[in-house]
């Protein structure tokens, strides 16, 4: 019996065939989305370490002494907010 002649065994093929181009899609789909969200995850870190490592960095060098001397940079450091 081919299945030309056969109306349930089309139904199923057809069944069949959707379901696997269904989850072909969320497949696809899922890969894009965990793609995306690694990348934003990346840009987030790469972003916060910035952040956090270039205070670091800046704290290190010593700071040259303004007009008023280096009592007034020292104070402008200590009222300067931490994150």
């Amino acid at each position: 019996m081919p299945i030309g002649n056969s109306g349930s065994l089309q139904i199923i093929a057809g069944v069949v065939l959707s379901m696997m181009s269904a989850y072909g899609g969320g497949r696809i789909h899922q890969w894009y989305m965990h793609g995306m969200d690694r990348d934003r995850a990346f840009r987030e870190g790469y972003a916060h370490g910035y952040q956090a490592l270039f205070p670091l960095a800046a704290r290190g060098t010593r700071p040259t002494p303004g007009p008023a001397g280096p009592a007034t940079r020292a104070r402008q450091l200590s009222d300067a907010p931490v994150d």
